[in-house]
């Protein structure tokens, strides 16, 4: 839904009401997404001057990812290679080819997309630009409020500090284990790498 929101297609008081019809378990967790998510990401873009700079980030996700930026790195792509799915990593690829493809990503690939984004890159300020303009350049809902808000996300806005590690410090990492957790994550490859 996000690309028809994005563009004024649909209207969210409208898929509310219409959601509230057919109350289904799944309803408070979208009405939550649809609602309360878009108005927090309209509230940072519209209340942060910085929203597209890494200084939209807490203090604490600023000074936490600072403090690990001289971590060594296995990997490190120049902006050139993560726009052409030039990793070693076969999910982040895909993610990356179907946002080059579709103009839309996954949701949880999103998620994993930009924080592979901040393991593979020399610094967290390269890190969000590199995320920032894929995102805005690829996603049909980019360059707006909640594109914004979700690639802070990925650096630790509007989220809290974890157990610290290399190169995120106390920002959420995520890892490949979780994606075969969630879904069929080698069919996504499959279907996404194939096109």
């Amino acid at each position: 839904m996000s690309p028809y929101l994005h563009f004024g297609q649909i209207s969210p008081l409208y898929i509310a009401l219409e959601l509230l019809k057919v109350k289904t378990a799944a309803t408070d967790v979208f009405l939550e997404e649809l609602i309360v998510r878009r108005e927090l990401s309209y509230n940072f873009v519209h209340y942060n001057n910085n929203y597209d700079k890494i200084k939209c980030l807490p203090n604490w996700a600023i000074n936490t990812l600072n403090f690990h930026k001289s971590d060594k790195r296995q990997y490190i792509y120049t902006v050139e290679q993560f726009e052409k799915a030039q990793t070693h990593d076969p999910y982040w690829n895909a993610a990356q080819m179907e946002m080059v493809i579709t103009g839309k990503m996954a949701g949880y690939m999103r998620m994993y997309w930009g924080k592979k984004i901040i393991e593979w890159s020399r610094t967290p300020k390269q890190a969000f630009e590199t995320a920032l303009y894929l995102n805005n350049k690829y996603e049909l809902d980019g360059r707006g409020p909640n594109a914004f808000a979700g690639v802070a996300w990925c650096f630790g806005k509007h989220d809290r500090a974890w157990s610290e590690r290399k190169v995120f410090g106390k920002v959420r990492y995520m890892n490949a284990a979780g994606l075969k957790r969630k879904f069929d994550v080698d069919g996504y490859v499959e279907k996404n790498l194939s096109r």
